[in-house]
């Protein structure tokens, strides 16, 4: 998360320290559609700004920062909000940014594909030399057909506070309340069984056919042949193959 609220910067008073430094794993990603209708992996977290003179009303769905495609980052914007004796108002937001593939295992079909709602688990810990000490939270962020939200966003061990210290400055979130969402379609489609079938079958012989390229180019690796360009190529066909098998034969065309 990120909240902006007053604070030191350079050690003097500012209204608008940014509180960065909660950080943690999510996961797995949240899918979503870019700019042009592609699925892509994203992150999504909340964020908070007090201290602003105006109200500034929500508006539904993503907003895109680069709408002709520069980047696939975008945003909600969530309005502008007021808490008991808080920083008013608060502006909050949803951030979402595109994510590379993990390092990890890859997800497996039915993590996507089973269910039409998407979940993603976060943990994380707070650390910052003002506010408080450093303490420990989580949340989950959900997208299906009712919208993109977080919810359940909670401390999970003692915050303590540091001297000069107020939680409406550096977690908003506390009093901010279930603000965190947007309206629109996030879920993921059903597969048609029919045509996931016909998919199945052109992923195995087009793994088949990997199989078979990897086994030649082990072969002239080992006769000390520089095969770089040929086994960059061909892990370019595995990644590709199990969502678009046409797209990986293609590629083994060029390999030959």
């Amino acid at each position: 998360m990120t909240s902006w609220g007053p604070g030191l910067v350079l050690s003097k008073p500012n209204p608008f320290k940014k509180y960065s430094l909660y950080y943690g794993p999510m996961k797995p990603p949240i899918l979503i559609k870019d700019q042009k209708g592609i699925w892509i992996p994203t992150k999504i977290w909340p964020n908070s700004m007090a201290g602003l003179k105006e109200t500034v009303a929500p508006k539904a769905g993503l907003i895109f920062r680069w709408p002709k495609g520069e980047t696939r980052d975008a945003y909600a914007l969530l309005g502008t909000f007021t808490i008991p004796d808080g920083n008013n108002n608060y502006l909050a937001w949803l951030q979402v940014e595109q994510v590379a593939h993990p390092l990890g295992k890859s997800r497996t079909c039915e993590s996507c594909h089973d269910s039409t709602t998407q979940v993603s688990q976060v943990t994380w810990e707070y650390f910052d030399n003002q506010g408080a000490e450093s303490f420990t939270g989580s949340q989950k962020v959900i997208a299906d057909q009712e919208g993109l939200r977080i919810v359940d966003i909670k401390a999970t061990s003692e915050i303590k506070l540091r001297e000069g210290g107020k939680t409406e400055n550096f977690a908003a979130w506390m009093k901010l309340g279930d603000i965190w969402k947007t309206s629109g379609d996030f879920s993921i489609p059903k597969s048609d069984p029919a045509k996931y079938q016909k998919l199945d079958r052109g992923i195995r012989e087009a793994l088949a056919k990997l199989a078979a390229e990897d086994k030649q180019l082990k072969a002239r690796e080992a006769k000390g042949e520089d095969v770089k360009k040929l086994r960059r190529r061909w892990k370019e066909a595995k990644a590709g193959v199990v969502h678009e098998p046409a797209s990986a034969n293609i590629l083994l065309d060029v390999l030959k």
